[in-house]
C-alpha cells in the first residue's frame, strides 16, 4: 500500500472521529408507553371519578369525563411515579393528543381541560411543585404552574389555537438550570415562561396523563380525549424505579391537580390562523442526522479505498 493510500485512510478515519461527536448528549428516556399492550400496566396509579372512564383501543388511550357543574371538577387520569428531578435537570414530557371538542365560548381561565402534568410525587396537586398543560375555555393552549406560594395560569402567546378532532404532538420542557418552562405544539413553541418550581432542590416527581375537565364548566354532556406515545425524558436521570404491574385508585384530595389557581396571567395573543394537522410522531432528528453522516462517511471510505487500490495496481504495472 503506497503512502497516498495510507494518508487517505487516516484522513477518512479523522473525519469519522469528528463526525460522531456532532450528536449532542440527549435526555435519557425514563418512561414511554404507546399503549400497544392494550392496558395501563406500565402506570403506577389511576383515578376515575364517577361517570368517567379510561380504556385502550387500537393502541390509543381514551379518556371520557362527564362535564362537571360549576365549582367542581371531573377527572380520569394516570400517574407514573419513580423519577427524580434535580436543580440541573431538564425534564421533557411529551405525548400525542386529540381532543374531541376543544372547549370554547368561555373567558380566559374558565371551562379549562388538562391532560399532561409533571408533579412533585409527595403532593400531586399541592404546594411542592406542579407544571401542567391543557386547553383553556377560550380555545387557547394553557400552562398551569403551581408552587409553594401561588398558582400561575398562563396562555399561549404565539402559534395556532387547537382545533377539535385533530392530532397534536405536544412537548412540555422544564429546564431547571434556565428556570424556564416551554410548551411546543407540533414543533412550534406556543408558551415560554419562567418557573422555579423544581429549581430549589431535588424532587421526587411523577408523570400524569389523562383527562380533567375543570370546575368552571357548568353543563351537560361529556368531554373525550385520545392519547398516544406518552414519554418522559430527564437529562441527568439515572435508571427509574421498577415498572409497576398493579393499578390502584388515588384517593380524592382537596389538593388534587385541578384545584383553583390563585393567579391568572393573560398575555395578549393575535387571532390565530387555524389549520388541520395530521397526527405527528416524535422523531429524533439528531439520531437521523448522525446516521446519515455516518452512512455518507462509510460510503466515502469504501469508494476512496477502491479508487486507491485501483490506482496502485495500475501504477505498479
Amino acid at each position: 500500500m503506497n503512502k497516498s493510500l495510507v494518508a487517505f485512510c487516516l484522513l477518512v478515519l479523522l473525519s469519522v472521529l469528528l463526525v460522531v461527536p456532532l450528536k449532542p448528549a440527549g435526555a435519557t428516556t425514563v418512561f414511554s408507553d404507546n399503549f400497544s399492550s392494550g392496558n395501563f400496566e406500565r402506570w403506577s396509579q389511576s383515578f376515575v371519578v364517577s361517570g368517567a372512564s379510561q380504556s385502550v383501543s387500537g393502541g390509543i388511550a381514551r379518556f371520557i369525563v362527564p362535564t362537571p357543574t360549576a365549582g367542581s371538577n371531573s377527572c380520569s387520569y394516570l400517574v407514573r411515579d419513580g423519577f427524580t428531578s434535580t436543580v440541573n435537570s431538564t425534564i421533557i414530557a411529551s405525548q400525542d393528543i386529540l381532543v374531541a371538542n376543544v372547549p370554547n365560548g368561555s373567558p380566559q381561565g374558565n371551562g379549562a381541560i388538562f391532560f399532561l402534568y409533571v408533579c412533585d410525587s409527595t403532593d400531586l396537586g399541592g404546594n411542592a411543585g406542579n407544571i401542567g398543560i391543557g386547553i383553556d375555555g377560550s380555545t387557547l393552549w394553557s400552562m398551569w404552574i403551581g408552587g409553594s406560594l401561588i398558582y400561575t395560569y398562563v396562555f399561549q402567546t404565539t402559534g395556532s389555537s387547537p382545533t377539535s378532532n385533530t392530532w397534536y404532538h405536544i412537548v412540555l420542557t422544564i429546564n431547571n438550570q434556565a428556570q424556564t418552562a416551554t410548551l411546543a405544539v407540533n414543533g412550534i413553541v406556543v408558551i415560554n415562561v419562567s418557573q422555579q418550581e423544581f429549581t430549589d432542590k431535588p424532587h421526587p416527581i411523577s408523570l400524569m396523563s389523562g383527562m380533567g375537565e375543570d370546575w368552571w364548566s357548568d353543563g351537560s354532556g361529556q368531554q373525550e380525549i385520545n392519547i398516544d406515545n406518552v414519554q418522559l425524558d430527564i437529562s441527568d436521570a439515572s435508571t427509574s424505579l421498577g415498572i409497576p404491574n398493579n393499578i390502584y385508585p388515588l384517593s380524592p384530595s382537596p389538593n388534587n391537580p385541578f384545584d383553583t389557581p390563585n393567579i391568572m396571567v393573560t398575555p395578549s395573543i393575535s387571532p390565530p390562523f387555524l389549520y388541520p394537522t395530521q397526527k405527528l410522531m416524535p422523531v429524533d432528528v439528531d439520531v437521523f442526522i448522525g446516521l446519515t453522516l455516518m452512512g455518507v462517511t462509510i460510503l466515502t471510505v469504501l469508494v476512496g479505498v477502491l479508487i486507491a487500490v485501483f490506482r496502485h495496481k495500475h501504477s505498479a504495472k
